[in-house]
């Protein structure tokens, strides 16, 4: 057996066709010969075209499912190879670090005909690219507040990670503005400011979620600062 995707690279919630050409090079009949795939991780089952009809896949479709394909009748020696289709769905969004789908198909007959001499050839394998990120976006509103002297002013920072990937260990920055010091009291709990007292200009953080999953998936946070 043969497998091979036509050397694309794919993006998240993208179909990846494997041909998987067979054939056998024995000098004898093979019976009861059944290919085997494994859907790979980050990925699910395409039941419908392109995959060939006839595919079964144990427990579901999802990663990790054993998927046969039973060859009806025998295999005839020197004949020349068939081919038949099996195809996945790349997951959206995908887990941050994913760069790639990895999958290996294999194929036996019942042995009624003989053991076979030589099962190197029973396996093969094919990586599949993949093209991926995540996308952060913040926007950040007073809530069209207006202040005095001594007043405070509480930001909230609505971010999301509207791209195909997950991130890792994302943070948000803001500065002091000039005539302020940071509140840590009416702000979201997590801030770090460098200075630590939160005088103007200082540069304070705050980590979000990690992984901070894509397609859309985000939240808010409060940064709020005291008027001099």
């Amino acid at each position: 057996i043969t497998k091979d995707d036509g050397g694309i690279s794919t993006t998240p919630g993208g179909t990846v066709a494997y041909t998987l050409q067979y054939s056998n090079i024995g000098n004898g009949v093979a019976t009861g010969v059944v290919i085997t795939e494994t859907v790979p991780a980050n990925a699910t089952f395409h039941a419908a075209a392109p995959s060939t009809a006839g595919w079964t896949c144990t427990p579901d479709i999802n990663s990790g499912s054993t998927c046969t394909f039973a060859i009806t009748g025998s295999v005839v020696a020197g004949a020349p190879s068939v081919a038949v289709v099996f195809a996945v769905d790349v997951d959206n969004p995908l887990a941050a670090g994913v760069i790639q789908i990895a999958n290996t198909a294999t194929i036996a007959d019942d042995g009624t005909h003989g053991v076979e001499t030589d099962l190197t050839n029973n396996t093969d394998s094919d990586t599949t690219p993949i093209t991926a990120a995540p996308d952060l976006t913040i926007t950040k509103d007073d809530g069209g507040v207006r202040t005095v002297p001594g007043g405070t002013v509480a930001y909230t920072l609505t971010y999301a990670n509207v791209g195909n990937q997950a991130e890792t260990n994302a943070v948000i920055s803001d500065t002091v503005p000039l005539h302020t010091t940071f509140n840590p009291t009416a702000s979201t709990a997590g801030w770090v400011c460098v200075p630590a007292s939160g005088t103007a200009l200082a540069i304070c953080t705050i980590a979000l979620p990690s992984p901070l999953n894509g397609g859309g998936v985000g939240g808010s946070v409060v940064f709020a600062v005291d008027v001099d």
